[in-house]
């Protein structure tokens, strides 16, 4: 029950990761300083008054809180379910999680007036030059954190003091900017902002500059469980219950898939949650991630609209006067001028590339959860606009027929789910199958270091670094992808005897298990 209960909370805050294998190289670095924009994930605290600091991030729920609501919501939630009266239980979810995220949310200005900050701080004397014994840079030395709460436009001018210093202590001319996730869209506000400036290299990773879909569905209240998603969701991650309880619960989610039993739950939930989402929602988003700037850059366009009348229904949106003019300028300024903005720079020398991932399908909440993913972010969004398969489809045969006659059938990937000649970068964009979003390998960096130290490094510069990659978590490797292996998702594919037998098989291991220990 207790990992129940985290879970929802998790979710909650979600509302918002043949050929030759190229192995690490401990010697590899960069020419030039590298600055790694992290993603969100800073620690934050607050500054008490008596000048001492306490964590307020990550979020803290001791298992006591976790029993103590659980008894109070299951009743409640129990007598909610037989009477389809829903009011008590919508009161009772939306004061448990304010309770968790209120100490993070921001002022009606998207501002951290409440003595909270990100727990990082740098100056000269502590931006050591990180060199190795090549006289390289490590592509994750500079690592840049910041508060990622706030507005990336307001993040920016911070970012820019950051590369004055770096710049100071290495007596570089210029740096490369690296940025992963929402990193990438401050990455995006200082090159719009400050044009660029003392940047020789732009590297976006796994970006939700695009929008993050599970963010953005989040702040639509548009959740929505699908069967077979929450199939593949089973077979994709570790539960952590240990190897014959994992295959119980996962070959029992197929076996109730295959006979239509998950499907009428599904059903069951989503009628419910579409008829309350505006009992929870609105409430709780306004009073937590609502009122951060950055999670609004997350939005893609898409869901914007629908994700303002949310979060600010029943809330006079003229009290968030200066939060909306924040969400609303860095639409403007910075995402809507994104392409231009980028292609102007690049004819001034400024590079450009871009590392997609996928392979992982978004977690089953979204009624888009079947889109080729990272399990965060979608393939199209991180891509910048390629064209692509479900998870489970490829490209059609007359796609691919048509792609053959116009030349560029070079971009389709040998597992003909992505076509990258459509996206922005089609010449410097790498797609890494089989890596999750959150996860950020040290073997990454050896494929930075070739993009940084090269001129014009494009996926056919080296054969090392094609377009399309897989990746090997066991060995921290990256191979090109073939025909031969780029099947890295049939492990989804199981048949309704073989949930059967692996059901029945793990169910007597674990009775074996509890008589023996008796």
């Amino acid at each position: 029950m207790k990992k129940c209960i985290s879970l929802l909370l998790t979710l909650t805050i979600v509302i918002i990761t043949c050929a030759i294998i190229t192995p690490v190289s401990s010697a590899s670095g960069a020419d030039i300083p590298v600055i790694h924009v992290c993603g969100y994930g800073a620690v934050l605290v607050k500054d008490n008054s008596d000048g001492t600091k306490e964590q307020i991030y990550p979020l803290k729920v001791e298992d006591s809180f976790i029993e103590e609501k659980a008894k109070e919501i299951l009743p409640v939630f129990a007598k909610a379910f037989f009477t389809q009266k829903w009011d008590k239980f919508c009161d009772v979810l939306v004061d448990t999680l304010l309770s968790v995220f209120e100490p993070i949310a921001l002022n009606n200005n998207g501002e951290a007036d409440n003595n909270t900050r990100a727990d990082w701080t740098w100056n000269v004397k502590t931006l050591r030059n990180y060199m190795n014994s090549e006289g390289k840079y490590s592509p994750t030395a500079y690592k840049f954190h910041y508060d990622w709460r706030l507005d990336p436009l307001v993040i920016a001018d911070t970012l820019h003091k950051y590369i004055e210093d770096v710049l100071t202590v290495t007596g570089a001319e210029k740096v490369a900017l690296y940025g992963r996730c929402l990193g990438s869209n401050v990455v995006a506000a200082y090159m719009q902002k400050y044009n660029g400036e003392n940047v020789q290299e732009v590297i976006h990773y796994a970006s939700s500059l695009y929008g993050a879909d599970q963010c953005s569905k989040a702040f639509t209240g548009e959740l929505y469980l699908d069967a077979d998603s929450i199939e593949r969701f089973a077979y994709d991650y570790d539960l952590g219950l240990g190897e014959y309880y994992t295959e119980l619960v996962t070959s029992l989610v197929t076996l109730m898939n295959k006979t239509y039993s998950l499907d009428i739950t599904c059903w069951a939930v989503n009628n419910v949650v579409e008829d309350i989402y505006l009992d929870i929602f609105p409430e709780i988003l306004i009073n937590s991630f609502g009122t951060f700037p950055s999670y609004w850059s997350m939005v893609t366009a898409e869901d914007y609209d629908r994700a303002m009348d949310t979060v600010f229904y029943g809330s006079d949106i003229n009290e968030y006067k200066g939060l909306v003019e924040k969400i609303e300028n860095y639409r403007t300024v910075v995402l809507n001028n994104f392409e231009e903005t980028s292609a102007t720079l690049a004819e001034q020398g400024i590079e450009y590339s871009n590392i997609v991932k996928y392979g992982v399908q978004l977690l089953p909440l979204t009624d888009n959860s079947s889109q080729l993913a990272d399990g965060t972010v979608t393939v199209k969004e991180s891509s910048f606009g390629a064209t692509v398969s479900d998870v489970t489809d490829v490209l059609s045969d007359d796609y691919i027929e048509n792609a053959n006659k116009n030349g560029t059938v070079k971009f389709i990937s040998p597992d003909n789910q992505i076509d990258a000649s459509t996206c922005l970068f089609p010449e410097t964009t790498w797609f890494i199958k089989n890596l999750e979003h959150n996860y950020f390998p040290e073997s990454m960096n050896a494929l930075v270091s070739e993009i940084v130290n090269n001129d014009n490094f494009t996926v056919e510069s080296d054969s090392d670094y094609p377009q399309y990659l897989v990746y090997y978590c066991e060995s921290d490797t990256f191979t090109a992808m073939t025909k031969e292996n780029c099947n890295t998702t049939d492990h989804w594919d199981v048949t309704f005897l073989d949930a059967l037998s692996k059901f029945f098989k793990n169910l007597f291991e674990i009775i074996k298990q509890l008589f023996a220990s008796m």
